[in-house]
């Protein structure tokens, strides 16, 4: 197998050399004829599994939440963290792409993989994210679903990264758990702010992106000073 999905198998063969060659064989002329490249390895070799990667990372369950506030319809040209030509390939091979479709992107912005004409939506997102996860070394996440994008795309900003709070180092240590919880649960358009000595503000559950960072600024302003909008969303953010 490869990590995009192509397989071959060999079946009553002499050695085990020879059915490890045919099954990679096999599973190589696939890749290549739709012109994938991503090369085949041996995953199991009689009823044991062999496979030297182990499980890819994963991001905790849900992959995705449906949030009305947030989602919009797909573009190609609006995917953060991707260079032009990933883009153009979205645009010729997932827009037009039989559902269920879904697009993971990797926390680097190179690292991206779409998993299309899947039998459901929940096997798309899982087979896009182990793929996506095996290429970047890390978890990736869902970005679009068939026709729309299923997280907040900001566009007051620079996307810039991924945002964990409980990790990020512009927030006070001792403020970190505490912003990652209440962020947790939040639904809507969500921002966050902090000063000079990172004391965070947060806009939550906001009906657009403004409200979201106007509330974060009101709020971080009342504990620090020089405050400034470091994530939007899932995405830490930077001066357009």
């Amino acid at each position: 197998m490869n990590i995009a999905g192509f397989t071959g198998a060999a079946l009553n063969q002499p050695t085990e050399d020879a059915a490890r060659n045919a099954a990679v064989e096999q599973c190589q002329k696939r890749a290549d004829s739709a012109q994938n490249p991503r090369r085949c390895e041996i995953y199991a070799v009689g009823n044991n599994v062999v496979y030297a990667h182990g499980k890819p990372p994963m991001p905790p369950q849900p992959f995705m939440r449906h949030d009305a506030m947030t989602e919009r319809a797909f573009a190609s040209k609006d995917v953060p963290l991707m260079r032009d030509p990933g883009k153009q390939r979205l645009e010729a091979t997932f827009v037009p792409a039989a559902k269920s479709r879904a697009l993971a992107l990797g926390p680097g912005g190179g690292q991206y993989f779409m998993n299309i004409g899947a039998p459901s939506p929940d096997e798309a997102m899982r087979r896009a994210l182990e793929s996506c996860g095996a290429l970047a070394g890390a978890a990736c996440m869902i970005v679009a679903v068939d026709d729309n994008f299923v997280v907040p795309i900001p566009s007051l900003f620079k996307i810039t990264g991924f945002f964990h709070a409980a990790s990020n180092a512009s927030i006070a240590a001792d403020a970190r758990d505490d912003v990652a919880r209440k962020l947790g649960d939040a639904m809507g358009w969500n921002a966050v702010a902090v000063g000079t000595t990172g004391r965070a503000g947060l806009g939550l559950k906001a009906a657009d992106e403004q409200g979201a960072v106007n509330t974060a600024l009101a709020d971080c302003a009342k504990r620090d000073s020089d405050c400034h909008v470091i994530a939007v969303g899932p995405f830490t953010v930077g001066p357009n």
